[in-house]
């Protein structure tokens, strides 16, 4: 009754013996158990090809993203030097724009200065022609609507003659006497005077 209560004083069972005369124990005893080792082998296998997958996989999508880097880091080199290329043609270019309103504003003025000049050298050619010879022109300054000059002669007539055949022929509008000088030293006169193209 005492060894149900107290399970160690049972007595002593003889071991079983392997024929080598070894202590026999059971399969589910030993620690290589034959049947844990094979499914312990089948889920060491799955694992191994999982971790392999996974490795391989995340290896690929390593090396695609490190050959997308280099191929934008290419690209983005090839811009960034065509950009410079650009930048530094445009800074040629940067007068440009100052010298061609330079040219046009001298165009302009060439536009109008030939437009100008027909009637001022038909005026001119007016005023010009009706000096006489008596009659020596000393200065004279033309402008688009006026002029300016000054003759000498040794007579006033040739002078007045000179008015009167301007004002006729319809060429000069007025004519204003701004001074007249007589030299007796000279015996010559000296006449400025001014005039307005009608």
């Amino acid at each position: 009754m005492l060894e149900k209560y107290l399970p160690f004083l049972k007595p002593r069972e003889n071991p079983k013996r392997t024929l080598n005369g070894d202590s026999y124990l059971p399969d589910d005893t030993l620690f290589f158990n034959p049947d844990s080792l094979r499914t312990e082998a089948f889920t060491a296998a799955g694992t191994v090809k999982f971790s392999s997958s996974t490795i391989v996989f995340f290896s690929a999508v390593l090396i695609g993203l490190l050959t997308a880097h280099v191929v934008m880091n290419f690209l983005l080199g090839n811009l960034l030097n065509e950009q410079k290329n650009l930048e530094f043609k445009i800074n040629d270019y940067a007068g440009v724009e100052n010298k061609a309103l330079e040219i046009k504003s001298k165009l302009d003025y060439s536009k109008y200065t030939v437009g100008a000049r027909k009637p001022l050298t038909t005026r001119i050619s007016f005023v010009m022609s009706r000096i006489p010879q008596e009659l020596t022109l000393s200065t004279v300054e033309f402008k688009p609507g006026a002029f300016d000059l000054v003759v000498k002669g040794s007579s006033p007539v040739p002078i007045t003659g000179m008015f009167l055949r301007w004002l006729q022929d319809g060429g000069v509008s007025e004519v204003a006497i701004k001074e007249a000088v007589f030299s007796s030293a000279e015996n010559t006169y000296a006449v400025r005077l001014s005039g307005v193209y009608r």
